[in-house]
Parts: C-alpha cells; sequence; structure tokens
C-alpha cells in the first residue's frame, strides 16, 4: 500500500492553519513511480520551502530552495531534517515532525548586492549547522513598505514577523514542471 503522504500533509495544513503556507500551493510531484514529492512552501520567501521525499527506505524531510523543478536539484542540495521509515507508527511520527517544521525558524538577513539591489537571504538552523537556502532579489514591486527594512528577521512555515517583501513562489512554472 502506497503511504498517504500528501494526506498527512493536508491534515497538517488543515489543523494546525500555518500563516504562511497557502494549502493550494502544496505542489507534488515525484520521480518515476517509485518516488512520491510533497512541496510546502512559505508564502513569501520564493520557494523556501519544507520538502517531503517518499520512497521506499520511507520519508525525508528536506528545508530547500527551490527555483524550478525541471530537474530536482534543488531539492537534492536541500537539508535533510528528519528521516522517517515506513514502519510502526510511521504517519504519526510524521505528522508530529511536520509539525515540528512548520515551527522551525527561518533566519532572514537583508544587505546590500550588487549597485546597491537588495538581498535576502534565507538560512535554517539544524543541530547547529546553519544553512542558506536561498538568496532572494525582491523587485520594487514586491516591498511591502517604503522603509528600510529590519536587517534581521525570524519567520517560519507556522507564525512569525511578517516579512517586508514578499516574493511568492513561481507555482505556474512549478506545475507545468511537476
Amino acid at each position: 500500500m502506497e503511504p498517504d503522504v500528501l494526506g498527512i500533509v493536508r491534515l497538517a495544513v488543515d489543523q494546525l492553519r500555518p500563516k504562511n503556507v497557502d494549502s493550494s500551493a502544496v505542489t507534488v510531484t515525484g520521480e518515476g513511480s517509485h518516488v512520491g514529492i510533497v512541496i510546502v512552501p512559505h508564502r513569501d520567501l520564493g520557494g523556501v520551502s519544507l520538502v517531503l521525499w517518499t520512497d521506499s527506505n520511507g520519508t525525508q524531510l528536506i528545508w530547500a530552495g527551490i527555483v524550478d523543478l525541471s530537474t530536482h536539484d534543488d531539492i537534492d542540495l536541500g537539508e535533510v531534517v528528519k528521516r522517517i521509515p515506513h514502519e510502526g507508527d510511521w504517519g504519526m511520527k510524521l505528522s508530529h515532525a511536520i509539525a515540528t517544521e512548520f515551527n522551525r525558524p527561518i533566519r532572514l538577513k537583508y544587505r546590500s548586492g550588487f549597485l546597491g539591489k537588495p538581498r535576502i537571504d534565507c538560512y535554517i538552523t539544524v543541530a547547529r549547522h546553519t544553512k542558506r537556502l536561498r538568496v532572494l532579489r525582491p523587485t520594487p514591486a514586491q516591498w511591502r513598505t517604503n522603509m528600510k527594512p529590519l536587517d534581521t528577521a525570524v519567520t517560519s512555515l507556522r507564525a512569525g514577523t511578517p516579512t517586508w517583501f514578499s516574493v511568492p513562489p513561481a507555482l505556474d512554472q512549478w506545475r507545468l514542471q511537476a
């Protein structure tokens, strides 16, 4: 029987109602018939996502900065935070792991890039190791304020300080490639 990872993710989104996740943005893809991939993107961080990769070994929870899905390189370069084999009460373990990851802090660091254009670095920390997931370059239209942004902020999928910009994930492009 194929594990219903998508059903567990949908239930978690419905029950926990993470403020920075649009349930319609949850994307499903795979690699042949042996790998299922569920992507839960942050609504404002341009592809920073919690990814659930399911194969015969179980389900891995991975944080990744996804630009496109033409290949799964962005996922492969992500940070694996949990592996859950499909044995015993794996569904409950997966539900708890998803809830934990919805609360994982995502650090944002503002800095000026080339010619003073803004850059936002998105980081998570796993086992005292800091991993940069993505560098965002918001356009002027993607800023929510004319004020100078904070130098740093913390958000998560579940809640957190509202970001001072919004770079939505490229869902239309993802769905064409999925």
